[in-house]
């Protein structure tokens, strides 16, 4: 227990250096604006702000270090020091303010507040937990860290061409790189989750700001509820709510105020950002053009926003193209034209989604009635939160259908659908009580949490238990868990002690991490499961050898006649054997 906690605080202290030094960076780039003016009570949605700037501004300098082939140590701990030094010269220039202690706003808050914060304390708790767990999640050690292992191990930027999607932009990625530099794989896990708990802190002090106190914790308490499930891995999703939301945002609060042009640079910079992590944040980019072409016709903000904008992108983009010929690849092949992947990997991509296909919780689907409720209309902010979660959820439904994929318009769906909750509730309340003295709509609001604290207190608790099992503080504890949840992880750890050249594996793709690097094989690409199985072993064993593989991995609980085909044992040699899995030396 004793070693577990001693983990926990050491990563969570690692973390809280990184927070300091982006908030620090993007503090000092904020106050160039004169946002160190703003309202006391505006302020923790600044300071948000100015964190989220800030982990952009390293997103985009580990992009650069990456490509000029200087993703080293020393290099990031400069940069990390520096924002830190940042940090401190921010922090001793914050005005001086009198606010109540935690404990004297505990005190005036009423039972429905203290109920409500609870409430989310107990949606927090285990998302503080999921993340210190060792990679396990299917895509992330699929292609995710595999990919950010290789740059590391490299020290710069390559296309690793053996692993899952290696054209797409990989912002979030590189800085997964920088965390294995300088730390551990658990600390992408981090980075992630702080993605998601620095979304939600944002969508609360925008609810606060727009729709007021308890809209603001509605909408908290049903983006953490959509997202439960995202703080376990290190994927990109919650990066990219964050650095849409947040570029929305920044961008809206700009339209309040169009002298500060630095707001608008720094709106497209985070959308830039977002575009430099998933295709998905180029469907925002026509909207806020639209915005902007309404809102101003001076053709200083036209270049700042561009400049912004493709900053942190541009790369990927360009890159693609000049390579590949498609600067979306994969997704643009039918369009550009196909290069590692051709018309049936498009193909088979989109059956997939579809068969993951389905619908996001029933929580959010208020906000479709946000259009029709003239209070919720009126709300600032409103009109454009719906066209940009209408045009979210239009693309969605006409594509994917894939509720992850939504994930990027989760943040806007809150609010609105949040406002739409306090709305029904206000409004039912007030028929209910007759008389406007009446404590009844404070009564039900303190029932309605009350009963929400009992339904989210034992799934918050199992929640909590099984992560805190995963938690593996020790490299036996580590091994331990690896082995039961990653199929054939004893024969990659084999493989990994006992080096065979490169590996070509069927049926798992799904633990490729801890593989040696270099291990292919994928339903997708050059070196496609479907142009192999169906080869006899001779000519399987000379394809891999072409292609450069020196062994072979076999689960064969997925590919079980590979190794059964007569003549197999004259062009394979076994070498190790755990359970289904099997791993042989290719016969020169």
């Amino acid at each position: 227990m004793i070693d577990k906690i001693v983990y926990a605080l050491t990563h969570y202290f690692a973390l809280l250096i990184f927070v300091f030094a982006c908030w620090g960076a993007g503090r000092a780039l904020l106050r160039r604006v004169n946002q160190g003016g703003a309202p006391p009570e505006e302020m923790p949605l600044w300071h948000g702000i100015a964190a989220a700037l800030g982990i952009g501004i390293y997103i985009c300098l580990v992009q650069w270090l990456a490509i000029a082939g200087q993703l080293r140590l020393l290099p990031l701990l400069l940069a990390l020091g520096l924002g830190l030094a940042l940090c401190l010269l921010e922090w001793r220039a914050l005005p001086a303010r009198s606010v109540p202690s935690l404990a004297q706003r505990w005190q005036a808050a009423n039972w429905a507040e203290r109920g409500t914060v609870l409430l989310i304390a107990l949606l927090v708790l285990p998302t503080v937990i999921a993340p210190l767990c060792p990679p396990l999640a299917w895509d992330e050690v699929m292609y995710h860290l595999p990919h950010a292992r290789q740059w590391a191990l490299n020290g710069k930027l390559s296309v690793n061409e053996w692993l899952r999607y290696p054209w797409f932009p990989y912002n979030a990625n590189l800085l997964f790189s920088a965390a294995l530099l300088t730390y551990d794989d658990v600390m992408p896990h981090l980075l992630s989750a702080l993605a998601a708990w620095l979304t939600a802190f944002l969508v609360y002090q925008a609810g606060k700001r727009y729709a007021g106190k308890s809209a603001a914790f509605i909408a908290a308490i049903i983006f953490l509820s959509l997202t439960r499930e995202e703080f376990d891995n290190a994927m990109v999703d919650t990066s990219a709510a964050l650095f849409i939301f947040g570029g929305c945002l920044v961008f809206h609060l700009w339209q309040q105020q169009p002298q500060r042009r630095a707001l608008l640079a720094f709106a497209g910079l985070m959308l830039g950002v977002a575009a430099g992590i998933k295709y998905q944040a180029l469907q925002v980019l026509p909207l806020l053009a639209i915005a902007l072409l309404i809102k101003t016709r001076s053709p200083r903000n036209w270049p700042i926003a561009a400049a912004a904008l493709l900053l942190p992108c541009a790369y990927w983009y360009v890159r693609n193209y000049v390579l590949t010929g498609d600067p979306f690849n994969p997704i643009g092949g039918k369009l550009f034209g196909f290069s590692d992947w051709n018309l049936a990997d498009y193909q088979w991509q989109l059956e997939d989604i579809k068969r993951n296909a389905g619908w996001p919780s029933w929580v959010i689907w208020p906000a479709l009635l946000a259009p029709f409720i003239a209070k919720v209309r009126r709300l600032p902010g409103a009109p454009a939160a719906m066209i940009l979660a209408a045009a979210g959820m239009a693309v969605w439904l006409l594509t994917s259908r894939y509720p992850r994929y939504l994930m990027p318009f989760y943040p806007v769906l809150a609010l609105l659908a949040a406002a739409v909750w306090h709305w029904l509730f206000v409004t039912a309340s007030s028929r209910l009580a007759r008389d406007p003295e009446s404590r009844l709509p404070y009564k039900a609001a303190a029932a309605s949490v009350a009963l929400a604290l009992l339904v989210v207190l034992p799934v918050s608790l199992k929640k909590e238990y099984k992560s805190w099992k995963l938690v593996a503080p020790t490299a036996a504890a580590r091994a331990a868990v690896l082995q039961k949840e990653i199929a054939g992880y004893p024969v990659m750890a084999y493989l990994r002690e006992h080096p065979m050249g490169r590996t070509y594996q069927f049926g798992l793709e799904g633990g490729l991490y801890y593989a040696p690097p270099g291990t292919g094989g994928d339903h997708f690409g050059p070196g496609r499961y479907r142009d192999l199985a169906d080869l006899a072993p001779l000519d399987l064993a000379k394809r891999l050898r072409q292609a450069g593989y020196s062994s072979l991995m076999i689960n064969t609980a997925q590919w079980p006649s590979i190794n059964t085909r007569p003549g197999f044992a004259q062009s394979f040699t076994l070498v190790h054997q755990d359970g289904p899995v099997l791993l042989y030396q290719i016969v020169p």
